[in-house]
């Protein structure tokens, strides 16, 4: 898994620790309970490579259908920040 593969499965991991409307007790939870962070890891990484699948599988026109693991994650991770943005408005 690169760096970019990395950083999503972080953000993943992230959005389990400290749901939205959830803060500093979800995270201290997530921190306390055991297993929970191996859980999470292990359930971010398939949802990591599920999201990169669906984005190669997308019907025609997809110009990411032939693009490796990395790329796809880099515009997932783009389209994401431009997303916070949005909702900061």
């Amino acid at each position: 898994m690169g760096p970019n593969a990395k950083r999503l499965m972080i953000h993943k991991m992230s959005l389990d620790a400290v749901p939205p409307g959830g803060g500093l007790k979800s995270a201290l939870d997530f921190i306390m309970t055991p297993g929970a962070m191996a859980t999470s890891a292990k359930a971010a990484t398939e949802w990591v490579n599920a999201a990169i699948n669906v984005v190669r599988l997308a019907a025609e026109p997809n110009p990411w259908k032939n693009s490796d693991d990395e790329a796809i994650a880099e515009e997932i991770l783009r389209l994401i920040e431009e997303r916070k943005k949005q909702q900061k408005r």
